[in-house]
């Protein structure tokens, strides 16, 4: 009896071992990110997982303090190549900037993103630094010549106009090139791919059973065996070939072959079991905290608020976070190469507030909210431990002015009464509404006086949220009134709409009673600003809408004359 020798899974390679031709192997076959790309599109939950992951990461995109570094920002079209390469470096573990410096070399005239895939390191000098890259849009052609590029070094921009800023964080094990935090859980990612290749082809060939055929005329030479099996697969193999019957010749009822199928009476429990220990694998690798955030609901879990809430400032914490980091560094060598140094950060999509988690763990979609009532909500009403020290309104052109003189933690949030962007520990900056209510007021500024509360500026304008959540200004306020007929408009230019008599007031609030400023040196920061401090901060003209009441507005507010 001749038996078919098992097929015998072998992992795929992605050990470092240089070539004769300069560059460094990546993988036995060179082409492991090419084999990551590939399982990123074969595994339904690992792409879900990389492609939101990297969103995360991406977040609000990419925010600098300056106003030179944030003209740098739209002069690179920065916000879409970063967004790239936050994807790449999920996938990958790594990405690479392709940097171009101007003509006379003072500064960096593009910042484009390369695909990781197609760069492959030379090896170390020795200083034991990697000095060049080599790139080549496809490895697996032997005929293309992979062109050598001078890795990121501002010093030598005269004689390497084109660099390519290549980030690696250290991965254990790896000198060259970085290793993707999931890499504990390809197998289970190649299972996820092979389990449905598996039902696929189950299904195309009729979900007929596997079997085992006994030949009772003897046993044939090599040869013949050969030609029997090759007859057999032609006639069986493939989806066309489903529902098909093999025809047999014998010259005696006795030497029929048999056809013994293989018991499949636990194969839907089998294959249960796979299915969800793959998914529960996959999660593990990618660092999940609860499979709830990412809407895979598991036995035995309600998926309630709390959970969410906590598992996603967890996730935030331990992975989004440290890759914003490595982000956030690259970056800023960047702009310190070109001249433009600057605070710079990857403003991050908040954990999920209660309110949100409640409304994505619904089976229904997030109704609309009416502004007033939401921002309302997430208003405070100062206590007596904190002391009105100044008001006047809201002016862009002063603006960062002010909030300069307190030297604040720039540390965004996004929960009801929590610390702003704006804040220390001696200091709350708030807005208020402020103005006449009458009787024919809407409703949203009658909501608004009546409430009689303040707002981190934050709220009003939802700067750490994305669009499909949205602080007050992505929120309903006046059907209609918004651009093209739309329900929202930006609160902080319009109020309550067209021919509105409200403005925004700042109020700057001082706790009572510290050690460290009184009330009237408070006040005199306030009031007096010095001269570098002015010069650093220039800002462009303000748009006059933000100081303006509607009602003064060209066209009383609306966008087109009436």
């Amino acid at each position: 009896m001749e038996l078919l020798k098992l097929k015998e899974y072998q992992e795929r390679s992605y050990a470092e071992r240089p070539s004769n031709q300069g560059w460094v192997f990546y993988g036995d076959d060179n082409l492991f990110p090419q084999y990551l790309i590939d399982l990123y599109k074969s595994s339904a939950t690992h792409n879900a997982l990389c492609t939101s992951i990297a969103y995360m990461i991406f977040g609000d995109g990419v925010q600098a303090d300056t106003l030179e570094a944030r003209l740098k920002i739209e002069e690179w079209g920065l916000q879409d190549e970063v967004r790239k390469a936050c994807l790449d470096l999920k996938i990958q573990g790594g990405f690479a900037l392709e940097v171009v410096y101007s003509i006379d070399r003072t500064t960096i005239s593009k910042v484009r993103h390369c695909p990781f895939e197609n760069v492959r390191t030379a090896e170390v000098n020795e200083d034991e630094k990697i000095d060049f890259l080599y790139y080549s849009k496809d490895w697996s052609d032997k005929r293309e010549e992979p062109q050598l590029v001078k890795t990121f070094d501002p010093e030598q921009s005269v004689e390497h106009p084109v660099q390519i800023l290549y980030v690696k964080p250290f991965s254990p094990g790896s000198y060259y090139y970085p290793k993707p935090d999931y890499i504990g859980s390809i197998d289970y990612i190649e299972l996820d791919k092979e389990i449905g290749k598996y039902h696929i082809n189950n299904i195309k060939n009729g979900l007929a059973p596997s079997f085992t055929i006994h030949f009772k005329n003897g046993v044939p030479a090599q040869e013949e065996r050969r030609r029997i099996r090759n007859d057999i697969e032609r006639q069986l193999a493939g989806a066309t070939n489903a529902g098909k019957f093999i025809v047999t010749y014998s010259d005696s009822p006795d030497r029929k072959p048999d056809f013994e199928p293989f018991p499949l009476s636990d194969a839907d429990k089998q294959y249960q079991f796979l299915s969800t220990e793959v998914s529960d694998k996959i999660m593990v690798g990618h660092r999940v905290v609860s499979s709830a955030m990412f809407g895979v609901k598991t036995a035995g879990q309600l998926g309630n608020t709390q959970e969410l809430e906590i598992a996603s400032e967890l996730f935030d914490r331990q992975v989004i976070k440290p890759y914003q980091r490595i982000v956030k560094d690259a970056l800023s060598s960047i702009f310190i190469a070109a001249g433009t140094p600057t605070v710079v950060s990857v403003e991050e999509v908040p954990p999920m507030e209660p309110e949100v988690a409640t409304e994505l763990s619904e089976d229904f979609p997030r109704p609309k909210v009416e502004a007033a009532d939401w921002l309302v909500k997430q208003g405070e009403e100062m206590g007596e431990d904190w002391e009105l020290i100044d008001e006047r309104d809201f002016d862009e052109n002063t603006e960062e002015l002010q909030d300069a003189q307190w030297h604040f933690a720039r540390v965004p949030s996004s929960k009801p009464q929590a610390k702003s962007e704006l804040d220390n520990d001696i200091v709350k900056i708030r807005y208020a509404y402020d103005g006449p209510i009458a009787e024919n007021s809407r409703e949203f500024c009658k909501k608004m006086m009546s409430a009689n509360r303040v707002y981190r500026r934050e709220d009003i304008v939802g700067a750490n949220w994305p669009a499909s959540l949205g602080g007050a200004s992505a929120r309903a306020v006046n059907p209609g009134f918004g651009p093209n007929g739309t329900d929202t408009y930006d609160l902080l230019l319009y109020k309550g709409g067209p021919n509105c008599r409200h403005r925004w007031v700042r109020r700057t609030y001082l706790k009572r009673n510290n050690k460290r400023v009184s009330v009237n040196r408070a006040r005199d920061i306030i009031n007096r600003l010095p001269e570098d401090v002015r010069r650093a901060n220039q800002l462009p003209t303000q748009d006059p809408r933000i100081s303006q009441i509607p009602a003064a507005m060209p066209n009383n507010g609306y966008l087109n004359p009436r």
